[in-house]
């Protein structure tokens, strides 16, 4: 049977088709390959080493350049009313509180000759537990990392157990109507939690960028972007029946007698 069905050379286009559906796939699936390592398989960026928090933070200063930093700092935990920062939080699928207790940074750890006030998160228990929260620990000196702070919120002291608070945000705006001025502007999380509190997860681990493999992914799909092309102009130029030179031709009777005078 001829492949050659309304002036179209079927046979021929399929085969073409199959063989650029396959090019295509290869291109597609090692471009997304590369792609994937290079933005979510990168080279793991391993967390710096823990410097005192005068040399990453200032009190009441803009918290950008401390963000991220893990820190160590000496002081004690202020008897003053703890935060109860709930805001429909889930961890580990249950409804989560978080703890924030305020913590009186030394005047030699401040870099400024002052006492000041870190707001430290030191642990978080479920919704229903709030009411089991005791009374800060005696722990004199703290590391962990510095976090930004959250939106503001409103301070709500109706209803909550006696010493703490209600907030819906992390925000040492907020903490500052309960707490002694100068404060920090961001937050510590704590590596230990408080005694009879459940630690805060871990942050995601930060990656770097392998650039190599992004720009093998790039070319990858530039490849099949360029064997697409190819693939049409052949199929376009090639996929039609071509009319004979000699059917074109008019018959020779037909030509004498149009020479004929």
């Amino acid at each position: 049977m001829s492949d050659r069905v309304g002036g179209v050379r079927w046979g021929v286009v399929a085969g073409t088709c199959a063989v650029l559906a396959v090019v295509l796939a290869v291109c597609v699936s090692l471009g997304t390959w590369q792609w994937r390592v290079g933005t979510e398989e990168g080279t793991e960026v391993a967390p710096a080493a823990a410097v005192p928090l005068a040399d990453a933070l200032a009190p009441a200063s803009a918290s950008e350049p401390g963000v991220g930093k893990t820190v160590t700092v000496v002081g004690e935990f202020s008897q003053d009313d703890a935060a109860l920062v709930g805001g429909g939080r889930v961890i580990d699928g249950v409804e989560a509180v978080l703890v924030v207790r305020p913590f009186t940074v030394a005047a030699d750890a401040t870099g400024t000759g002052e006492e000041a006030t870190l707001p430290v998160v030191v642990g978080w228990l479920p919704a229903d537990k709030v009411d089991s929260l005791g009374g800060p620990g005696t722990v004199t000196d703290l590391s962990g990392y510095l976090r930004g702070a959250e939106g503001a919120s409103v301070l709500v002291e109706e209803g909550a157990p006696a010493g703490t608070f209600w907030a819906d945000t992390l925000s040492p705006a907020v903490f500052a109507q309960a707490w002694e001025s100068p404060l920090y502007s961001a937050l510590l999380v704590a590596d230990e939690p408080e005694a009879g509190l459940n630690p805060i997860p871990e942050p995601t681990p930060e990656h770097e960028l392998n650039f190599r493999s992004i720009v093998y992914a790039l070319e990858w799909w530039l490849f099949g972007a360029f064997f697409l092309f190819v693939g049409i102009r052949w199929i376009r130029d090639n996929g039609r029946v071509q009319p004979d030179a000699d059917a074109s031709a008019p018959p020779a009777s037909e030509s004498v007698k149009e020479g004929s005078p």
